[in-house]
């Protein structure tokens, strides 16, 4: 069994996960691919040697990094002959800069950052951004606009002139809000969004410094324990319905001189978001260990719809949002940033 697995074993658990896995499995314990066993060089399950075998990845506490976690645990990585080492990220722009630096070679965030960086060439003379792996999209009642009861807002009418708290400003939060309150006839432009770590919205409720705040889980089910707080409006419904929020950034150049490095980072994540989404038991610990939640959040949490695999009509819906919203000046085309998911054979 790998190292750091969950100890259920890959075997108890393959009638729930597709078919697919069990070929992968199988072929990594045959010396991958008949490579001999005492060749030195890991190889990338029959598509050539990696040209790089340790990666340093920039992570968020956020419970939509659970199949990277389990991905990890379960030793998916080590099977593609990778060695992760994680670097922790306040938010999805210094996780971005920390890619943009060459601190990490992968970083995850939500996805305006981004297209936010390449927007404005911020990697301009490093290939571009380029997005490798798909990681979630906002499921029904999975981002909520909450308030206290004795707040102002009661409904999503009531948010013209109001203070909102956001994790930052031209984010997926205030973007999903602008998009719910416009289609509602609500004047989003008239709104002031204010600063908010996600830890800190509940305090920022109950002192009434914001009328209302936007928030994902675990912090729907925190701002509900710990503030009184209320759902007011989903975010995802309409047109935002099932919007791709977070993903996983490379440079260009990276992706360029190591193909076969990405393309086993992407099998991996794609087996862990298989598991993931074939047995919710496993995910609630990790959580609890990753996300800094404990079991009774664990439980109740809606959780944001994991994804893996880039398609490039889903993600195009972010910048055409961005775009809408005056989060960027001019189009951006995102089928140009994907870079193709290696299929788990």
């Amino acid at each position: 069994m790998p190292k750091g697995s969950t100890g259920r074993g890959l075997r108890t658990r393959l009638p729930k996960v597709a078919t697919t896995l069990t070929l992968v499995t199988a072929l990594s314990s045959c010396g991958l691919l008949g490579g001999s066993d005492d060749e030195t060089e890991p190889q990338s399950s029959g598509n050539g040697k990696l040209e790089k075998t340790e990666l340093t990845i920039s992570i968020m506490k956020t419970t939509d990094l659970t199949p990277f976690h389990l991905a990890r645990k379960e030793g998916f990585f080590e099977e593609e002959g990778l060695s992760v080492k994680t670097v922790d990220a306040p938010s999805g722009n210094a996780s971005v800069q920390k890619l943009l630096g060459g601190e990490s070679d992968i970083s995850y965030s939500s996805y305006t950052p981004l297209f936010l960086a390449e927007s404005k060439g911020a990697a301009a003379s490093k290939g571009g951004v380029k997005l490798v792996a798909d990681a979630a999209s906002a499921g029904p009642n999975s981002t909520m606009v909450v308030a206290v009861p004795d707040s102002p807002v009661k409904s999503v009418r009531d948010m013209a002139n109001k203070r909102v708290a956001v994790t930052a400003p031209n984010t997926i939060s205030d973007l999903l809000t602008n998009a719910t309150l416009k289609t509602n006839g609500v004047d989003w432009k008239s709104v002031t969004y204010v600063p908010t770590p996600f830890p800190q919205t509940a305090q920022q409720l109950k002192s009434g410094n914001v009328d209302a705040a936007f928030v994902t889980e675990p912090w729907i089910v925190d701002t509900q324990r710990n503030a009184g707080a209320v759902p007011i409006f989903d975010t995802a419904v309409g047109p935002t319905a099932d919007m791709p929020v977070a993903g996983w950034g490379a440079l260009g150049d990276f992706v360029e001189k190591h193909p076969n490095t990405i393309a086993a980072f992407q099998r991996a994540m794609q087996r862990g978001t298989d598991l993931a989404l074939s047995d919710r038991s496993l995910v609630e610990p990790l959580l609890v260990e990753f996300a800094g939640v404990d079991e009774q959040t664990a439980k109740m949490a809606t959780l944001l719809t994991f994804q893996s695999k880039l398609e490039a009509s889903r993600i195009q819906r972010v910048p055409d949002l961005m775009l809408e919203f005056e989060v960027i000046k001019t189009e951006l085309d995102a089928e140009k940033m994907i870079v193709p998911t290696a299929p788990v054979t």
